[in-house]
């Protein structure tokens, strides 16, 4: 007898379910498989027809896009799976010399097939076609088998991708050494040994170089991209649903253990199989240049296997509402009316604006149902009854003194939209250029000389154990700065470190907001706004930059190492034109969460590429979501970096416009709307200044920025003082740089034991001595810091060159 068992849900175990056993006779298990071969057997005679049917239409579409520039590349990099493949700049360089992608399907068996990528004379390899071959080799006992009136055999019937097919890949013939991708960015293999999962891709061009189909990257090809390329063209489609990196999973029932760092795979290769990727990433194309916007690497992978999971559980939001994932629809009205209000609502708020200029919306979470009992009359005139579903409506009110004429509507700031064409920097900066903003500053580095094979992996917490990191930790533990003896905390946030949230001796932000007199947190003056962004350089930060540059705006750029390897020509851009660079880590992990030796690696590789970049070491940092206390603080001075917070006035109101989560569906442009008409609105009844947490690495953050928020700020009344955080502070751009700074004016950390900010009233009480009761050790800062050893490696070739 057969016998089938259900699991039962979580907390059911005690539970009788009457359909937890259920017992099958054989005769009707082979009734059943009888029945399912019969239904295999239509399906794949269709699947068969269907290949002949659509063939000359490939042809005939073939002949349309081979006049259209750039299809290729474009439709390739708009699938999530192939653009994680492409995560070089290099690649994207060389695949925008692609002319004309084709799928030979194997007349045998069609579920086998041929790709093959034609290229036009480029830079990079003499091959005209790049193949792979996915080829089919019949069973034995296929030799004698007569197939029935559709042409299908037993054998078909019974095909197996690991079985019945043989993966080949070609040798590419690279034209130098320093264009040969495939050598300079080499695929790392996974920890499980799975030949089909991969730890790092490397570059795009293992593809066809390797037996192997990582990532089922093929069957993507074949079966997701060159069937709808027009709707992967125009950015209708993307992939399988993606993952956010913003949202934790807190089910310990879960029998997989996710990898955020790449594509998780469903092995139903006989088939359409649809690859899933846990990479937050979107693409775009430029008239001028090919590029696409990563989020897994990018921060998607960018940030590494901690990745934006936990950022909701580490830190209270302003409002606590439904996230969702698409559109919104915004009316104008008079009325300022809200059924779900934000938490953090301001106290008093002494903007004035005009009644037209109130925007009341309603996100898109709001569920349209059937009425009860509508007849819905299918193909079979089947009546289908639907009960009524209701779930409640958010409605969010906000006032905009200003908007920018050729702001995007806010119902197409959605996580879902079609990417948008970035502007060209406005200045590329030649290697030798003397930055004026910042008097003693040392010429500009060549960044042609970056090579990315001298850093560590991409979005990826540094090794410990390589010569320059051994000597940063030296230089660290040689400071005369204590460390203090914490352990690091577990991920999952406050409710997953109850001893470490209780410990109110360690200073932890994260869980109740505590600060030290070395944390900046505010500015000093009333209505002076320490403007900032966090995770580039990016794609999308070149329209940044131009607003900024329209409305004589500077900022501070809080930048991820593993994103300034990959845009070195906007940081530059960035820091020639006068605004602040500060360090943001090399991965974006939550620092508390990691060994002493990883946050100094950390820190220390942001340091070093930001100088090579540059020619200057930043001194200022900001913890990846705020996530510090008293051992990361102390790490932190002792390698000359003063910790920079968003301002924060109690525990549920962080000045956080949670514009980050817009990307992953995780929030609206309403609801971030919202945050801010909270923000200001308390910022105006504060005697001191403030900082707000904004980024620049999505689409959707630069959007609402440039679009609402920024406009916004400048036309109010009284108005604000817009600076980055070094002129906030009163202090000239040279003192945010450890070559320019005048210790005598701007001394790195204060003297003595660390105590609590007086300018942070949500902070958490931490009173009395800092020592841990197991060491006494205390925590004090020394007037005396290390800049750190971080001269510039010359690279071997020309590294990664974004096209402008």
């Amino acid at each position: 007898m057969l016998k089938g068992t259900k699991r039962a849900s979580p907390g059911a175990e005690d539970e009788k379910n009457a359909l937890t056993e259920v017992e099958l006779s054989d005769e009707d298990a082979e009734k059943l498989r009888i029945s399912q071969r019969e239904v295999a057997r239509v399906e794949l005679a269709l699947e068969r027809d269907a290949q002949k049917r659509l063939a000359p239409a490939y042809d005939k579409r073939r002949e349309t896009i081979r006049t259209i520039a750039k299809f290729w590349p474009v439709a390739l990099l708009n699938h999530s799976i192939i653009s994680y493949h492409a995560q070089h700049d290099a690649d994207k360089l060389a695949l925008s010399y692609l002319e004309d992608v084709w799928v030979k399907r194997d007349p045998a068996e069609p579920r086998c097939y041929t790709i093959e990528f034609t290229f036009k004379e480029n830079p990079y390899f003499t091959d005209k076609v790049l193949k792979k071959e996915f080829k089919f080799v019949p069973p034995p006992a296929a030799a004698n088998e007569t197939p029935d009136a559709d042409g299908i055999t037993e054998s078909m019937l019974e095909f197996s991708w690991e079985r019945d097919v043989v993966i080949s890949g070609q040798k590419i013939n690279w034209k130098e050494a320093d264009k040969n991708l495939t050598k300079l960015y080499p695929r790392e293999t996974s920890e499980d040994e799975d030949e089909n999962q991969i730890g790092d891709p490397g570059s795009f061009f293992n593809f066809f170089e390797h037996d192997t189909d990582t990532n089922e990257m093929g069957i993507t090809i074949a079966n997701e991209i060159f069937p709808d390329a027009i709707e992967y063209f125009l950015g209708h489609a993307g992939g399988e649903d993606i993952d956010s990196d913003d949202e934790e999973d807190d089910d310990e029932d879960d029998a997989e253990e996710i990898d955020l760092e790449k594509p998780r795979t469903k092995k139903q290769k006989n088939d359409k199989s649809v690859p899933s990727s846990n990479a937050t990433i979107m693409k775009f194309l430029s008239p001028s240049r090919l590029v696409s916007v990563a989020s897994l690497p990018l921060l998607a992978a960018a940030h590494g296997g901690n990745a934006y999971a936990g950022r909701n559980a580490l830190h209270p939001r302003q409002a606590a509402v439904e996230a969702a994932a698409s559109g919104s629809s915004s009316v104008t009205s008079p009325a300022t009316t809200s059924t779900t209000s934000p938490a953090a609502a301001p106290v008093t708020s002494t903007t004035s604006v005009p009644a037209a200029n109130t925007v009341v919306t309603t996100p898109a979470n709001t569920v349209v149902t059937t009425p009860a009992n509508t007849v819905v009359t299918t193909p079979a005139n089947t009546v289908v009854t639907t009960p009524v579903a209701t779930t409640p409506t958010t409605t969010y009110s906000f006032s905009l003194a200003s908007t920018n004429p050729t702001a995007v509507p806010l119902t197409e700031i959605v996580s879902n939209a079609a990417s948008s064409v970035t502007s060209p920097l406005a200045t590329t900066f030649a290697a030798g250029s003397t930055p004026t903003g910042v008097p003693g500053a040392p010429v500009l580095p060549d960044i042609t000389l970056l090579n990315p094979a001298n850093y560590p992996a991409l979005d990826k917490i540094p090794f410990t154990n390589t010569s320059i990191v051994q000597e940063w930790i030296n230089e660290v533990y040689n400071s005369g700065i204590s460390i203090p003896d914490y352990s690091p905390t577990n991920p999952g946030g406050c409710p997953n470190n109850t001893a470490a949230v209780a410990d109110t001796e360690r200073c932890w932000w994260t869980c109740g907001g505590c600060t030290r007199s070395t944390d900046v947190t505010e500015c000093p003056t009333s209505m002076t706004w320490g403007l900032t962004y966090d995770d580039g350089p990016a794609y999308y930060t070149s329209d940044l930059l131009d607003y900024l540059d329209q409305n004589n705006l500077k900022s501070t750029f809080f930048v991820v190492g593993s994103r300034v390897i990959s845009f070195p020509a906007i940081l530059q851009n960035e820091y020639m034109t006068g605004h602040q660079i500060a360090v943001h880590t090399w991965s974006h992990p939550s620092l508390t969460t990691l060994s002493n030796e990883e946050i100094i690696a950390e820190l220390g590789w942001s340091k070093k590429v930001i100088k090579d970049v540059l020619g200057v070491t930043p001194n200022m940092m900001r913890p990846p979501y705020g996530d510090i206390d008293d051992r990361v603080r102390a790490i932190s001075v002792a390698m000359g970096l003063t910790p920079v917070i968003w301002t924060r006035i109690s525990p549920t109101a962080t000045f956080d416009t949670d514009d980050f989560d817009i990307h992953g569906g995780l929030t609206t442009v309403d609801h971030v709307l919202q945050n801010w008409e909270n923000i200001i609105g308390n910022a105006t009844t504060m005697d001191s200044g403030f900082i707000v947490l904004e980024h620049d690495l999505f689409q959707q953050t630069v959007q609402v920025a440039t679009g609402y928020i920024l406009p916004d700020a400048l036309a109010h009344q009284p108005p604000f003082t817009i600076q980055p955080v070094i002129s906030c502070l009163n202090k000239p751009m040279s003192d945010a740089y450890i070559e320019t700074n005048d210790n005598s004016t701007n001394p790195p950390a204060a003297s003595g034991a660390v105590t609590l900010s007086s300018g942070a009233p949500g902070s958490a009480q931490a009173t009395g001595s800092t020592t841990k009761g197991n060491t006494g050790s205390s925590l004090h800062f020394g007037s005396e810091l290390l800049a750190g050893s971080l001269t510039a490696a010359a690279g071997l070739a020309a590294g990664l060159a974004i096209l402008f």
